[in-house]
């Protein structure tokens, strides 16, 4: 049994992955979180967090603003929080090519490339930190990023818009589909998802649409919203589970 966490600037989600079933276990508030209080049996622990790394230490944490105790006794991985919402996004769409954005606080990015995470050299996948253009000011401390302009943060009254349907008229939106498409062909994956709990509630043809106008029909992958808020944690579970196995071997 593997328990698998999702640390995200607003919310924790968490599931215990057994038996190739994942069981959800519950949502809390990220600034009150403590593992310790989640009463369950698990042999592994996997961990998607809102946290850039490099040779496995964190490095910046741009929308976090504590990280909360990982301390356990068991087996644990712990990765970005994207990658394992990428992660996941393979599994579920069976694509070994995947380029994945997560929508919440913030903008995330993470890519699968012939079945496996890509980090780069640690840090690769933060299209929302990318320079788009402007002077606004983003949490990370740099100026004119997608982050900046669309996301959680960024956007006010976003969920209003979501259910009206005004944010696809937003610029923000139109950075994104703009930053979404030059990743497009920049990687030229099978299939884009987009998850989060503001991304998981875009409408996928919309986004199809507006991203389609910017590149060339040849490089078009599939476009896929996941509408599960906990994808990431699931994928935190696939991770450690997969992970481990191979460490076993």
């Amino acid at each position: 049994m593997i328990l698998g966490l999702d640390i995200g600037g607003t919310n924790t989600d968490v599931v215990l992955l057994k038996d190739g079933y994942f069981e959800v276990l519950g949502t809390f508030k990220t600034r009150d979180f403590d593992l310790s209080k989640i009463n369950v049996d698990y042999d592994a622990l996997g961990v998607g967090i809102a946290v850039w790394f490099r040779n496995g230490k964190p490095v910046g944490a741009p929308n976090l603003e504590r990280i909360p105790s990982l301390v356990t006794n068991k087996p644990k991985v712990v990765d970005n929080d994207a990658n394992c919402f990428a992660y996941y996004s393979a599994y579920l769409t069976k694509k070994k090519n995947v380029l994945s954005l997560t929508i919440g606080t913030g903008i995330g990015t993470g890519i699968v490339i012939e079945g496996e995470v890509y980090r780069g050299d640690g840090l690769a996948g933060e299209l929302g930190h990318a320079f788009v253009g402007g002077r606004r000011k983003c949490k990370c401390g740099g100026c004119g990023h997608l982050e900046a302009y669309f996301g959680g943060w960024a956007i006010r009254d976003i969920k209003e818009k979501l259910d009206k349907g005004t944010i696809y008229q937003t610029k923000g939106f139109k950075l994104f589909c703009i930053a979404v498409s030059n990743a497009i062909m920049l990687l030229n994956p099978e299939v884009v998802t987009f998850g989060g709990r503001i991304g998981g509630r875009l409408k996928e043809d919309l986004l199809a649409e507006e991203i389609s106008k910017l590149i060339p029909e040849v490089f078009k992958p599939e476009f896929r919203v996941i509408e599960d808020d906990y994808a990431v944690a699931k994928g935190a579970s696939l991770l450690a589970r997969d992970s481990l196995q191979l460490k076993n071997r």
